[in-house]
């Protein structure tokens, strides 16, 4: 019930939980079988604190769109299924409700006041918050007790507030800060020649056949319905009139007419071609109509990604409007990667190579050269002063983290680790162990992130306790 909990206790921490009003009435994802009767049906209870059907929505809600970020927005119901997703959900759901008993424990509560006067500040008026409510399809009571829950937790750890010694937060900026006096050289791919003889190229693509594909293409049967209408102008005002409620801005706000005509245009064109659209699909799944017959690949400016997921898995695709047309699909076809012929191949295998053979040259230059080298000398360096090295941002950043970890006080970085463009030969002069300048600098930012620090720790042996001091029930699987 709890093993989840214990092996993701990093992840499990409040800075990841529910923010209710950044969220809530964006409207939930697909449940399946986990969805009940009631939004109020208990799934788990910690002593005596419920976790209901709509916490573990709120909770999936909130994980799914951040995992759909991180992968930028391809993110499917199966998959999050795959994913354990719903999992993570109850037991972020559980974890809330361990400190909103606490939280009673200690004798804490939200007031009205301070319930109003988070809305207020979220919102900005009572009119704001009321019309989002309209938009959003919520009922004020569900909101703001949702909402009382939030705050609840966030009070428990504002009670729980923890400030760190001197003595903590000079020891994380001696970790954070600490300097080294450094040498470096920096070799770069693109400075090192490489022949390639034909027979050089062929024997490697012999070798490697099976590297250098063909893309996989799907056959597809295809119809295209161009969303086009010569209605009136009274036709279209009707249909905007009638459906107004489509046409809003950010805040909430009807548009003119005149603004969204070009829409509703559009939206008029869809409703009318329906039915034809409709009658086009039965008859392409029988092999009937008119279609063309072209071969695409899965990423494609025809079919979005999410559309080619379906067409894949069952087949065909219902009529559904993409670039200012009903697109109508059968698959025909899987064409699986094959092995190029070898003119069609060579380019791609001359770049690999090329590659290739510079990365092993750029090693071994390396190996030869980083005890004896002669470089510049950069000064004192934290892992932060990326400006101090002429390369981009990133390889900075990830050359800097690496010489900060390793216990050589000389030798050599390939950057990127997996296709290395550059070699950065580096020789460590002197140490500090905390950099007065930038600890000074830095202050501020030291406090917080050593705060931070401990509270994580605090929180996660807090709720190792609450775990086995409260009762916990869990009503579903």
């Amino acid at each position: 019930m709890i093993e989840w909990m214990q092996t993701h206790r990093k992840w499990l921490v409040i800075t990841i939980w529910v923010a209710t009003i950044a969220f809530i009435g964006a409207g939930f994802v697909g449940w399946g079988q986990f969805q009940f009767g009631r939004k109020e049906s208990v799934i788990a209870k910690v002593k005596n604190t419920v976790v209901t059907v709509n916490d573990w929505q709120n909770a999936y809600q909130q994980v799914f769109n951040q995992v759909n970020k991180q992968m930028g927005g391809t993110l499917d119901e199966a998959t999050a299924k795959k994913m354990g997703l719903k999992k993570r959900a109850l037991q972020l759901a559980i974890q809330d409700a361990i400190f909103r008993q606490f939280a009673k424990d200690l004798g804490l509560y939200v007031t009205d006041k301070e319930l109003a006067d988070k809305i207020i500040q979220a919102f900005g008026s009572r009119k704001t918050y009321e019309m989002y409510l309209r938009n959003a399809g919520m009922k004020a009571a569900d909101f703001e007790k949702n909402l009382r829950k939030q705050l609840l937790v966030e009070k428990l750890f504002s009670f729980l507030n923890i400030k760190p010694t001197k003595t903590e937060i000079l020891s994380v900026a001696s970790a954070l800060y600490n300097a080294d006096n450094m040498d470096i050289k920096i070799l770069k791919k693109t400075d090192i020649n490489v022949n390639l003889s034909e027979k050089e190229i062929k024997n490697f693509w012999e070798k490697n056949k099976n590297l250098f594909l063909s893309k996989e293409k799907y056959k597809i049967a295809l119809i295209k319905i161009p969303l086009k209408t010569n209605a009136s102008l009274n036709k279209l005002k009707k249909f905007y009139n009638e459906n107004k409620l489509n046409y809003k801005n950010e805040k909430g706000e009807i548009l003119s007419f005149d603004k969204v005509i070009d829409q509703v245009k559009k939206d008029y064109a869809a409703e009318q071609l329906k039915k034809e659209a409709v009658l086009a699909y039965k008859k392409l799944i029988n092999n009937n109509g008119n279609y063309e017959i072209i071969a695409i690949s899965k990423n494609n400016n025809l079919i979005p990604a999410n559309q080619m997921k379906i067409l894949i898995s069952k087949g065909y695709l219902k009529p559904f409007i993409n670039d200012n047309s009903y697109i109508i699909a059968k698959l025909l076809e899987d064409i699986k990667p094959a092995p190029l012929s070898f003119e069609k191949a060579k380019p791609l295998v001359i770049e690999e190579l090329l590659n290739k053979k510079a990365v092993e040259k750029l090693i071994k230059i390396s190996k030869e050269n980083y005890k004896n080298f002669k470089g510049e000398n950069i000064g004192f360096i934290t892992k932060y002063d990326l400006n101090k090295i002429k390369l981009p941002t990133m390889i900075s950043f990830l050359f800097l983290d690496k010489v900060f970890r390793s216990q050589k006080p000389n030798y050599f970085v390939l950057l990127p680790h997996d296709n290395p463009k550059y070699s950065v030969l580096y020789r460590i002069k002197e140490q500090k162990l905390l950099d007065k300048k930038e600890y000074q600098k830095n202050k501020k930012r030291i406090f917080n992130f050593t705060k931070n620090l401990l509270q994580l720790e605090f929180v996660n042996d807090l709720l190792n306790t609450l775990e086995t001091t409260y009762k916990i029930k869990v009503y579903v699987k």
